[in-house]
C-alpha cells in the first residue's frame, strides 16, 4: 500500500507491505525498514526496526498527524490522492478503504452494490474520541465490507473493498 505525505514543504512516498507478522517499509524508494512486535495501545505504537525498539505517540486530526517518534516531534499532512502502481507500474487507483489506526467501526454508510463516487465517505472509525471519515478513494461499486458498526478495528484493517 502506498501513502503519500508532505513533511518540511517537500512530498514524501512510503509503501507498506505485510508479510504475516512482519511489515516492510520503503521510504522515497530508497530506505527500507523491516518492522516487527508491533503493538498498538490508544495513541502509541511500539515496534522494533530493524532489531532497534522505537515508540511513536501520535495524534491525527483529519488530514494532520501529529507524531513524537522517540522523543522527536514531527507534523505530517497527508496527501487526499492516495494511489497505488501495480507490479507492472502502472498507475492504478486504490481499491481498498483501511482504518488509519485502531479504533471503533461506529459507521458504515454504504451496502454491498452500492455505487459510490470518489470522496464519498464509506465509513467512520473512532479513535482517541476522534471521528476519522474514511473517503472512497475513487468512483466505483462497493463489493465487500468487512467489518460490522460497534466492532473494534486494527490499524491498517481494510473495511471497505471496491470493485
Amino acid at each position: 500500500m502506498e501513502y503519500k505525505f508532505n513533511f518540511l514543504e517537500k512530498t514524501h512516498k512510503i509503501n507498506l507491505e505485510k508479510a504475516d507478522d512482519l511489515f516492510k517499509v520503503i521510504i522515497n524508494d530508497k530506505q527500507e525498514y523491516n518492522i516487527s512486535d508491533v503493538e498498538v495501545e490508544s495513541n502509541l505504537i511500539t515496534f522494533k526496526a530493524d532489531n532497534k525498539l522505537h515508540n511513536i505517540y501520535f495524534y491525527s486530526n483529519k488530514d494532520i498527524t501529529y507524531l513524537s517518534i522517540d522523543g522527536e516531534n514531527y507534523t505530517l499532512e497527508f496527501e487526499k490522492d492516495i494511489s497505488t502502481k501495480s507490479k507492472s507500474g502502472k498507475q492504478q487507483k486504490g481499491n481498498s478503504v483501511f482504518s488509519p489506526m485502531p479504533g471503533l467501526l461506529v459507521k458504515v454508510s454504504v451496502s454491498v452494490g452500492d455505487k459510490v463516487k470518489s470522496g464519498d465517505t464509506l465509513a467512520i472509525v473512532e479513535a482517541m474520541k476522534m471521528q476519522n471519515e474514511l473517503p472512497s478513494p475513487r468512483d466505483g461499486t462497493i463489493k465487500k465490507i468487512n467489518g460490522k458498526e460497534g466492532e473494534q478495528v486494527d490499524a491498517l484493517q481494510v473495511i471497505v473493498e471496491l470493485e
